[in-house]
């Protein structure tokens, strides 16, 4: 019997070409899509569950809050985790780590500059599940200057001999190799390299809990609640933290809590994470347009087994007066939606494999579709195809199969007439979702060229920042001379952090006020670090070395000015680390952080410990001046290898998540939008093919091809401008949510929502209109010549 029902699928596959291709086509480009959302969903929701204590691991996290200023940051002390694990008996062992953009790694005549480089405690290993190939996890990170490096850099640094027992020099201190790691896996918020001992580090002794600096993470001991840890942990900061009753008196706030390790990924979102997060709004995001594409396509299907009702309905009516039974019916029909989804998905599988680089660029991952490393994958894959069948061949097959045969055989069923309310519903549904991925495309698209293009307050355009300023030792001021000497390089400065690489933060009051300070970001910079960067100064002066006193100077923002409450600032005096320092001048606010958050206070002031070089050079002989700048880093910087960025691009970098998102969107939205036209030309095909003779009949009283291409779109176009009226508050509610993640946002305004709706309305009418056309210029003869 089941033989039965695929033969007399696959000759109905067979006799209507056109509309089984549109189907199949139209549901494998749907199942592809999912298909390629899902394993980037699963990646996402996969981060950090390889650990085998995954459960059990947390991280400590600081709020503070002091006056105006407030900040919640992923760290604590370094000096925390030793008494927070001695003294809490719910805590089986806690970790430290610290990492830095770059580290210099020398091997013998080999010289690297090594980005991904941490510090961690020697149970690191205990605590996570990074397994080692050689070497004790146990003892690899108990002495100072140990150090565990993965095997791609063993076999880096080491290619024909025994890395353990080895000795590298990082940042010219002499470390011996302890352990070699596998290599991390890409779906872990921690990524590194080289890991040396925590202990190596002099912070590893401090007793300061205010200095937050170390990330902390502590493993929960079996049977212990994460609730008894929380409950002690102002216990800790009233014994340690020697200004934590001041705070309290004063109204501040400095508290610790604990983040589980599986929320890091896709629920954190602090300052200074130790890696760019995901971000559980945008599974969400793709989790829908997923759902609509492959509720796009089942439409698809289900409007046009609906639309050929007539047809199937005489094949029903027949085969009821032979005796066939309803159930029968049902299985026939659901057979031949399981036929061809099952081709739809064998189709989808090649594509996804096909498109996987592309969509693997779109989304920045690495993703693979490995069928035999993932159990869940095929079973998934064949119940999705068996259930998307099911729902897309339920409608007709439960419809057709009411049919009467004494109505159909009578002639009473007319042409799709009893679903062409259903036809048109599905017809608007499809259009409001992909109208409603239009609108919300170009808004995520329009943000972000909104946050390229905003004033930053200073010029971003053509610097260069060089990491790792404080190799040129003693020879800073000889470097900067010698770039000076080429016309392509205009200025020259150093600062003790790079625009939208974070900033240290620092207590700041108003000397001889009672007003309460406020915790400020500080900046270290040479004097030409205004005129480098193209800083607007508003009020004073800058920074001159014909000043001495400059030395015990600031310059101050304008939100500075705002949270402190100073009238008339130049010459004031404010007190910070312990020092007083006068404010001789105050720039006009810019943002050297990313535009998610508002622009906070900062302290410019000349204080040395220097780590980037700003250089602003001509835009033209870019090749000749970076050349130029690494001969000079090598003259002054011998033995650091030369490393640089363009800030435009560091600028750039800070959105790459929501390039992404735009990207991706972009795609699917164009492929939602396709397969909705893919319905709609098979609809307007069968449309003109019911309207034969009506057509035929116009021509021949003198009709005009427009006359009749008008007519047959119409009602096309009524069901689309209803379909834009839907959408337009939907997409607005949603984007309106979205674009909360920003402190700077760009207005939505009608023409945005006109446009989407109109290009929606001309790719329907481009499409509709070229069955339109071609049923117009037939020969009415042909459509006559049986009457």
């Amino acid at each position: 019997m089941f033989t039965s029902y695929l033969k007399i699928a696959y000759r109905n596959l067979i006799k209507k070409k056109f509309y089984s291709t549109v189907n199949i086509l139209g549901l494998a480009i749907g199942m592809t899509c999912c298909l390629l959302i899902s394993i980037y969903i699963l990646d996402e929701l996969s981060y950090d569950n390889f650990h085998e204590k995954a459960n059990r691991i947390y991280r400590l996290c600081t709020h503070v809050k002091v006056g105006e200023s407030e900040f919640t940051a992923p760290a604590t002390s370094a000096a925390v985790a030793v008494p927070f694990a001695e003294e809490l008996p719910e805590v089986e062992t806690a970790v430290r780590l610290n990492r830095w953009p770059e580290k210099m790694v020398r091997y013998e005549t080999k010289t690297f500059t090594e980005k991904r480089v941490i510090a961690a405690d020697p149970d690191f290993f205990k605590v996570f599940s990074f397994p080692l190939v050689a070497g004790n996890p146990e003892t690899a990170l108990q002495e100072p200057h140990a150090v565990v490096i993965t095997e791609a850099k063993a076999r880096q640094y080491f290619p024909d001999g025994e890395a353990i027992g080895n000795s590298l020099y990082i940042d010219n201190e002499l470390y011996t190799v302890s352990g070699i790691a596998e290599e991390v896996p890409e779906n872990s918020h921690i990524h590194f390299d080289f890991v040396f001992s925590f202990l190596t580090l002099p912070k590893s002794k401090v007793t300061e809990w205010g200095n937050i600096n170390t990330y902390t993470y502590f493993l929960l001991a079996e049977g212990s609640t994460i609730g008894g840890v929380t409950d002690k942990l102002d216990g800790l900061l009233k014994k340690y933290f020697t200004d934590y009753d001041e705070m309290k008196v004063r109204g501040d706030v400095f508290e610790m809590f604990a983040q589980p390790l599986s929320i890091i990924h896709l629920h954190s979102h602090l300052l200074e994470e130790f890696e760019p997060n995901g971000n559980i709004y945008n599974l969400y995001i793709f989790g829908v347009i997923a759902l609509f594409i492959i509720l796009i396509a089942s439409i698809n299907f289900m409007n046009l087994a609906t639309a050929r009702s007539a047809a199937r309905a005489k094949e029903v009516g027949v085969r009821k007066t032979l005796g066939s039974l309803r159930s029968t019916l049902v299985k026939q029909f659901l057979t031949e939606a399981m036929l061809m989804t099952f081709l739809a998905m064998l189709l989808a599988l090649g594509m996804a494999e096909l498109f996987r680089n592309t969509f693997n660029q779109l989304a920045g991952k690495n993703l693979s579709l490995d069928y035999f490393e993932n159990p869940w994958l095929l079973p998934g894959i064949m119940g999705f195809t068996i259930l998307l069948g099911f729902l897309a061949g339920s409608y007709p097959a439960f419809y057709l199969t009411r049919f009467q045969p004494v109505e159909v055989l009578r002639g009473k069923i007319a042409a799709g007439s009893r679903s062409s309310g259903f036809r048109n519903t599905m017809v608007i549904f499809q259009f409001v979702i992909s109208i409603s991925l239009i609108i919300c495309t170009l808004i995520v698209n329009k943000q972000l060229t909104f946050m390229r293009n905003k004033d930053l307050g200073f010029n971003k355009e053509n610097v260069i920042v060089l990491p790792q300023a404080e190799k040129l030792a003693n020879h800073m001021d000889a470097f900067r001379q010698a770039l000076l000497q080429s016309s392509d390089i205009q200025a020259v400065a150093y600062s003790s952090h790079a625009p939208f690489r974070g900033y240290f933060g620092t207590y700041v009051n108003q000397k001889g006020k009672d007003k309460q300070g406020q915790i400020m970001n500080f900046l270290s910079v040479s004097y030409d670090y205004l005129h480098t960067m193209e800083v607007q100064l508003i009020a004073g002066r800058n920074f001159s070395p014909e000043f001495a006193g400059d030395t015990a100077a600031v310059v101050i923002n304008e939100e500075t000015i705002r949270q402190l409450g100073i009238e008339n600032p130049i010459g004031e005096m404010v007190e910070f680390d312990d020092k007083k320092a006068t404010i001789i001048g105050v720039v006009k606010d810019y943002h050297f952080e990313s535009l998610h958050s508002k622009i906070h206070p900062l302290i410019l002031k000349l204080a040395g410990g220097y780590a980037f070089t700003e250089i602003r050079v001509q835009s033209e002989n870019l090749p000749e001046t970076l050349s130029f700048i690494e001969n000079n880093w090598q003259r002054f910087a011998a033995g650091t290898p030369f490393a640089y960025s363009f800030l435009h691009e560091d600028f750039n970098r800070l959105f790459a998540a929501e390039q992404h998102i735009g990207s991706i969107m972009a795609v699917f939205t164009a492929l939602a939008i396709l397969i909705a036209c893919l319905g709609l030309l098979a609809l307007a095909a069968f449309m003109a093919e019911q309207r034969t003779k009506e057509i035929g009949i116009r021509k021949v009283m003198g009709a005009s091809i427009t006359h009749i291409v008008l007519l047959l779109s119409k009602d096309f176009t009524k069901l689309i401008a209803l379909a834009i009226l839907i959408a337009m508050p939907i997409a607005y509610f949603a984007m309106d949510r979205w674009l909360t993640g920003f402190a700077y946002q760009m207005k939505m305004s009608l023409p945005i929502f006109l446009i989407a709706g109109i290009t929606a309305l001309l790719i329907a009418w481009l499409t509709v209109s070229f069955q339109s056309v071609k049923a117009a210029l037939a020969n009415p003869v042909d459509s006559l010549r049986k009457e």
